[in-house]
């Protein structure tokens, strides 16, 4: 096992694997690296150099009761991309992921970045009258405060829905039973936490901005954000490419993993060759 440690003294969990191209893989709220991305590592680097890493208070990483919002995040991203020496990156972010890798270029920059891959997230969790692409299609503030409340009382009644929505096809109780253990890596205070920090958070005036070439991958069938947040993330973010995966829920690498796998190398291959073009 590779950790390294933050100036506050936080171990961070990593994995180092292949040659080529770096791909930089971000996971979502309460996930994992290993358990989560283990239908696309290996394949991923087959082909490229593959750094996976759990966020802190995640999955293998420090658990700790700082530092847990995307500032923080994107913080610890840096760090972990200055130890390694890691330089035109294709970050990827799946969910919370996104705001992490957004925060990150909003607060750190894309000196290091060469490309983008955005999995299955919207802009704006709350929806409003100017807004529809909202979680699960409707979502306020009360909800998010009745979700985090419900983490924090009653976390298996309130986290399995929202881990079985994040599948077109529903899982069986096994496989729901697994994921949910796996998510118990992160403490009860720090997914209510993050909840307060990154849910009202809006992005939408930052995607015309982005100067890099983007992968957008959504599922047909999310009920995470239903509807067609895709193709309006592809018409805003400038020099953007959308796959859509017609199998698959909010969890397209997990659902359709060789489709997700085919496409992401493919696009890291053909963005290494371009001649970047950084906005001012």
């Amino acid at each position: 096992m590779a950790y390294i440690e933050t100036a506050d003294g936080v171990p961070l969990y990593y994995t180092e694997r292949g040659e080529g191209e770096t791909v930089v893989l971000v996971h979502g709220w309460t996930c994992d690296s290993e358990f989560w991305w283990q239908k696309n590592a290996d394949a991923l680097a087959a082909e490229h150099h593959l750094v996976t890493y759990d966020l802190r208070g995640h999955g293998l990483s420090g658990k700790t009761d700082d530092g847990h919002s995307m500032s923080g995040y994107a913080a610890d991203l840096e760090f972990l991309m200055e130890e390694l020496d890691l330089t035109d990156v294709t970050l990827v972010g799946w969910s919370m992921g996104v705001p992490v890798i957004l925060t990150y270029l909003k607060e750190v920059g894309d000196g290091r970045v060469r490309a983008l891959g955005l999995i299955d997230q919207t802009p704006k969790f709350f929806t409003d009258d100017d807004w529809e692409f909202g979680l699960m299609g409707e979502f306020s503030e009360e909800g998010m405060e009745g979700l985090a409340a419900g983490i924090e009382a009653a976390r298996a009644e309130a986290a399995k829905p929202v881990i079985q929505a994040f599948f077109g096809e529903p899982r069986s109780d096994e496989e729901l039973a697994e994921m949910y253990a796996r998510t118990t890596l992160t403490p009860s205070s720090v997914a209510a936490t993050l909840l307060r920090d990154f849910v009202p958070m809006d992005f939408r005036d930052q995607l015309a901005e982005l100067g890099l070439p983007t992968l957008l991958c959504y599922g047909e069938h999310s009920v995470v954000f239903p509807g067609p947040l895709g193709q309006w993330m592809h018409e805003r973010i400038p020099d953007s490419e959308l796959v859509r995966f017609t199998e698959s829920g909010h969890s397209p690498f997990w659902e359709e993993p060789e489709k997700f796998n085919e496409s992401l190398a493919a696009f890291v291959t053909d963005v290494s060759g371009r001649e970047l073009v950084r906005a001012d």
